[in-house]
């Protein structure tokens, strides 16, 4: 496993981290066993969906992925769910029952058939994920694997599995405190190559962001809405993202009232260059300049926000952070996040809501020969971030989630309605986004 990935699976026993893909599907009329009986065939074939986690002993290395064939168990199917807001009841409540790695990475609950979806008649799938398996770029290929008609080449198994996974774990622990005085001071190293890059990076000029109500514990239930829009209703010249992030920055000055400002948005960038982790993006604060009244200008202010976002990423004192960060040793990065209190609160947030946005391609998936009608997510909250909001597209349907709890947001219609509001405004400037997908050359920042 990769440090990255190895981070977000420990990270995991401090703040559950499971993604939740939710693809809605024409209802066909089909059977609901006959749909989970051929996903649980397709799932065989998937070839991420056959790896589970082996902890290596005293984390003298990093977790090890190990194959684990699907079983009939990981697809279940929910009956009684007929109407899309029970449906988002019901995914709610799944959010409490948290995956266990080492058991298994993944479960399939299939959701209907639902009268009232945003889209029509249909049959919802939630694909439960685990983070370490993959970011948003990495968990939609996963789900196009599974939802979609292309051929699958016969899932190969890990290098790993020569041995049990008890003794493979064995066999890394070994490895690794062999390897233990070389990677400390390799870490070492690295560190003082950080220490002096960041040295050399003039201080930012942006703190963070002051706590509003909506940056406290969440509790133990969830609140789920979905706002569905056509790409085409969105400003032309921008991204689906900032298209979205400048509706957002509408409804949050609107819902937290006079004197919340200044504003900002934790988004989830994906990196451009290749890498072998699983979880290849950054968090970045975004102002979202709610000061600037015309949404016209706010939205090009957001977009210039975002670029620099991604620039910045390249910058030689956040490279040698990384290089740093991933040659710590296992067992140090396992302590280091084991002394992670997210019950401690923050002077200052990087944003006061957290935004996930993932572009997850044409609409050509299917279930049972229905057509997918839309696709959304829902990022965990934590103890500091009350509010989160997921931005999805599939073909030209583009969803925007928000994720709450009655705790932080008790009248979430109420949000829900300026968000809607917010959209229709947005929706006057700039023209229109080309149905056709983001503009060439502006690749969509996306979560994990």
């Amino acid at each position: 496993m990769e440090p990255a990935d190895s981070r977000m699976y420990w990270l995991s026993a401090a703040i559950p981290n499971d993604q939740f893909l939710l693809y809605c599907f024409a209802d066909q009329q089909v059977p609901m066993a006959d749909l989970a009986e051929g996903l649980r065939r397709r799932a065989g074939r998937v070839a991420d969906l056959g790896l589970r986690v082996c902890d290596v002993p005293l984390s003298l290395d990093h977790p090890l992925w190990v194959h684990r064939p699907p079983t009939p168990d990981q697809v279940v199917v929910h009956t009684g769910i007929d109407a899309w807001s029970r449906c988002l009841e019901r995914v709610g409540e799944l959010t409490a029952d948290q995956l266990v790695a080492t058991r298994t990475c993944w479960r399939l609950h299939l959701l209907g058939p639902i009268a009232d979806t945003p889209r029509g008649p249909g049959v919802v799938a939630v694909l439960q994920i685990t983070h370490s398996l993959g970011d948003g770029r990495r968990t939609s290929q996963i789900a196009r694997d599974l939802f979609g008609e292309h051929h699958l080449r016969t899932a190969t198994r890990a290098p790993t599995d020569a041995l049990p996974p008890v003794l493979a774990g064995s066999s890394a622990a070994v490895r690794g405190a062999l390897a233990t005085p070389v990677r400390i001071g390799r870490m070492l190293w690295r560190g003082v190559e950080a220490f002096r890059a960041v040295g050399a990076r003039p201080p930012s000029a942006r703190p963070g962001y002051a706590l509003t109500q909506l940056n406290r514990p969440p509790g133990a239930r969830r609140t789920l809405r979905v706002v569905v829009v056509d790409r085409t209703t969105l400003p032309a010249g921008h991204t689906v993202t900032v298209g979205a992030l400048t509706a957002i920055s509408i409804a949050l000055e609107r819902y937290l009232g006079a004197g919340a400002e200044p504003i900002g948005a934790e988004l989830t960038i994906g990196r451009n260059a290749r890498a072998k982790a699983r979880n290849n993006f950054r968090n970045a604060g975004i102002d979202l300049h709610v000061e600037v009244a015309d949404p016209s200008g706010r939205a090009r202010l957001i977009a210039g926000e975002i670029a620099r976002a991604a620039d910045t990423d390249d910058e030689p004192a956040r490279v040698a952070e990384r290089r740093a960060s991933d040659a710590t040793p296992a067992f140090l990065g396992h302590w280091g996040t084991r002394q992670f209190d997210a019950d401690a609160p923050p002077e200052r947030v990087t944003g006061v809501t957290v935004v996930s946005s993932v572009y997850r391609g044409v609409a050509d998936l299917a279930l049972g020969g229905g057509p997918v009608l839309l696709t959304t997510g829902f990022p965990a909250l934590s103890p500091a971030q009350g509010l989160t909001h997921g931005v999805h597209g599939i073909g030209d349907a583009i969803a925007i989630s928000v994720t709450t709890s009655p705790e932080v947001m008790p009248d979430v219609e109420r949000y829900v309605d300026l968000l809607t509001d917010a959209l229709a405004l947005v929706a006057t400037i700039d023209g229109r986004q080309d149905s056709a997908g983001p503009p060439p050359g502006s690749p969509e920042p996306d979560r994990g």
